[in-house]
């Protein structure tokens, strides 16, 4: 039991440090998956003084209660620390031992002081609630509801490699024996609305409670591997501080808010369901399956009560029975939809998408290049190989299915595509549009005819790329290229990044319409996760984590974008678009270089193109110039792949025994979400006048086909025309009325003459 004071601003900020640094193995499926900060360690299994008992109903012995066995000593943990205590206790949760072969559980269960719970005290200073973990005692476990009296040794576990004083740890009783008791007042959970505070929760470890209303998913990231859910009170998810506020300090608290609003939902489970020597993977995860992917920002209400408890060095919430592999025992319950592809207004339609390295070139033909295996022990992504992307044809398929799907959905007339393969740098073809025609051939083939076309690679390339690159597909129907591509081959992204591509484009029109030629430069700035190596000095420091909320390598990225914004000026005049993946945040330094330089910052008006650590932000970014902007009617992100768990991504097929692979969607076609612009590039051709005109006219007609001329005269001769037609239509002419009309008066005359005589 801890009592935390510095604990809490401590550990906000060491987390920090990380948001602006996305591990590799969250941007690059070339990453171990079982590796990482995640890594849990196993449940100890601490002797028992006795394992064998009797139990019997006993009549009362002088009992230490709960509280006092939670009340901290002079350090962190219990006052009580290695005595050998007896308490009494409602049991309120239970993980029997072995009842799962195939997962290991927590092997104990809480009891909870009898008649405490109901309304939450926040003054409260010590936990009524207490874990009793059974480890190698060959006790039968008590009933969830049963009334028992628990003699044992008082012990602290952290679940923790290298612990240190700071380290969140869980007060617990070892057992030495199990009697069954009476008058035991039933117990209530207390509700709460929101994630208490560190020492709140201190106060409320082990006890049973309710969390109210409607909670988020933040994060679902380690869901597939852990069976967890970040969770996070009310209806919206939590946003990366860089996103919203500036770095730095204000950075720093607003994440310090964050991670005081954060809480994980457990599976009762400390199986690493990933590592495929134990046998996880063959049970159903507890909150994630086909049809309920989980997704960050779907909604969660609890129905039934759970255990605030600590594991693994924070606290979370645990279910009251193991829901590994037993979903219909989870005690909450799961709301959202995928969205469709957003509806973007335009005569033109411009997307970017980071396609998570598309190789058509794969591991299994590169001698020597291993994978990550599946369950079945196959390997399904490169693992250290000059490649990255898919290691065999099922596994290329899978990622090429996802993204045709994605992309063909979006109907963009242009897509700026990143981490494509580029065969001759990595040096398995001279083709450097190798995979791009693999692509197109592909999304041609779904399509039904040859709808696109891709921009092939200039004829000068830089001479040092990097294995992943920028290019440039489109439709062939609406729009055609306008000169070759350019590179931008500059020092600040040689061997750190890719270098910018930009190619001219014209929208096609019939011969009424004219378009506006427009210019797009495709961006994938360095990323957070490393710092240029043989650095020193300020440089060093410039490229370093500092804290700020930028992550490494901040210094690149805004020299990066002083280049950008150096060669874009070559297009001033011209409608441009800067997009791509800038591995920066809204507010971050490399994209106010941009701004600075007078380009408008379009895109970060709806869903976050990115997911990391339990936050939500945009790296993927829009900018137009004061040509551009103008013509822009929207941009909206699809969020298509962030906000799905990567269970659903092609590099985890077949990690799961009863999680299938889902080929017939778009969604985790990739880590990063597409961004899509509309544009108004096309307009009518104004008519030549119909006809000669007694006088030029410096008035437009209302018809482009009208003759000039006075509009006065204009008007008078159209009415005249209009009543002729009108006469016209019915064959009458207007002289016939007249000559009948003086008919019919000389009948009448010729009638009353004849009465006169």
């Amino acid at each position: 039991m801890l009592r935390a004071k510095k604990r809490t601003v401590i550990g906000a900020l060491a987390a920090f440090s990380l948001f602006g640094m996305p591990l590799a193995a969250y941007a690059d499926p070339s990453e171990d998956p079982t590796s990482g900060s995640e890594t849990q360690a196993s449940t100890p299994t601490p002797s028992v003084e006795a394992s064998a008992h009797v139990r019997q109903t006993r009549a009362v012995s002088a009992l230490v209660s709960i509280p006092d066995i939670q009340t901290p000593g002079d350090g962190d943990d219990s006052q009580l620390i290695n005595q050998t205590v007896e308490t009494k206790g409602v049991v309120t949760a239970a993980y029997p031992k072995g009842e799962n072969a195939n997962l290991k559980g927590l092997e104990g269960f809480t009891i909870q002081t009898p008649g405490t719970g109901g309304t939450w005290d926040p003054a409260r200073t010590a936990s009524d609630g207490l874990f009793v973990f059974m480890g190698k005692s060959s006790a039968t476990m008590p009933s969830i509801g049963e009334c028992v009296v628990v003699k044992g040794k008082v012990a602290e576990y952290s679940g923790v490699k290298d612990a240190t004083a700071a380290t969140q740890s869980l007060t617990q009783l070892l057992p030495q024996s199990i009697t069954a008791a009476t008058d035991c007042d039933p117990v209530k959970p207390t509700e709460l609305s929101g994630v208490p505070t560190q020492d709140q929760m201190e106060a409320l470890e082990s006890m049973l409670v309710l969390p109210k209303d409607t909670w988020t998913i933040t994060d679902n990231y380690k869901t597939n591997r852990y069976g967890t859910l970040s969770l996070t009170p009310g209806t919206e998810v939590l946003r990366t501080a860089t996103d919203v506020v500036a770095p730095g300090a204000a950075a720093q608290a607003y994440e310090a808010e964050n991670a005081a609003k954060t809480i994980d939902l457990d599976d009762a489970s400390t199986t690493d369901l990933t590592n495929f020597k134990q046998n996880g993977h063959k049970e159903r995860y507890a909150y994630l399956a086909n049809g309920a992917p989980a997704r960050v920002g779907y909604h969660v209400t609890f129905t039934k009560p759970v255990v605030l408890e600590s594991r693994f060095g924070s606290f979370v919430f645990q279910p009251t029975q193991m829901t590994a592999g037993n979903p219909d025992r989870s005690p909450v319950t799961i709301t959202g939809e995928r969205p469709a592809a957003p509806s973007v207004s335009g005569d033109t339609k411009v997307a970017t998408f980071n396609v998570l390295n598309y190789f058509s070139d794969l591991g299994e033909n590169e001698p020597g290049c291993k994978g990550y295996e599946d369950r079945d022990h196959k390997y399904v992504t490169d693992k250290n190989c000059k490649l990255r992307g898919a290691w065999s044809s099922q596994a290329f398929a899978n990622q090429q299915t996802k993204i045709v799907q994605a992309i063909n959905t979006i109907d963009a007339d242009v897509v700026a595509l990143e981490e494509i393969e580029n065969p001759v740098a990595s040096g398995v073809s001279t083709d450097r549009d190798g995979a791009l025609k693999s692509l197109v051939n592909a999304l041609n083939a779904a399509a039904g005819s040859e709808v696109w076309a891709y921009v092939p690679s200039p004829s000068t390339v830089p001479a040092n790329e990097d294995v992943i690159r920028i290019a440039f597909i489109y439709k062939k129907a609406t729009i055609t290229p306008v000169g070759d591509s350019v590179i931008y081959d500059d020092p600040a992204y040689t061997g750190l990044a890719r270098q910018p591509l930009a190619q001219e484009f014209k929208p096609i029109t019939d011969a009424n319409h004219e378009g506006k030629n427009f210019v797009v430069i495709a961006n994938h700035f360095k990323s957070k996760g490393s710092a240029p190596k043989n650095l020193s000095g300020a440089e060093a420091a410039a490229n370093t984590d500092n804290g700020d909320g930028q992550g490494n390598s901040n210094g690149v990225r805004v020299k990066q974008a002083r280049a950008l914004a150096t060669f874009a000026q070559r297009f001033n005049g011209t409608p441009t678009l800067l997009v791509g993946d800038f591995n920066a945040y809204t507010k971050e330094d490399p994209l106010k270089v941009l701004t600075d330089a007078g380009w408008t910052h379009e895109s970060g008006h709806g869903d976050s193109s990115y997911v990391y650590g339990g936050r939500s932000g945009s790296m993927d970014h829009v900018f137009a110039n004061s040509a551009a902007h103008p013509l822009i009617t929207e941009v909206k992100s699809w969020a298509v792949n962030a906000q799905e768990s990567i269970a659903f991504e092609y590099s985890r097929t077949n990690y799961n025994a009863y999680l299938a692979f889902e080929a017939d969607n778009p969604y985790r076609a990739s880590d990063h979400n597409p961004e899509i612009i509309g544009l108004n590039l096309i307009t009518p051709i104004a008519q030549p006048p119909v006809g000669p005109s007694a006088q030029p006219s410096t008035q437009a007609s209302a018809n482009p086909g009208a003759p000039a001329g006075n509009p006065e005269q204009s008007a008078s001769a159209t009415k005249a025309k209009q009543k002729r037609s009108k006469l016209a239509s019915t064959g009458v002419n207007e002289t016939i009325p007249l000559a009948l009309g003086a008919l019919v008066l000389g009948v009448i005359a010729c009638a009353m003459c004849r009465r006169t005589l």
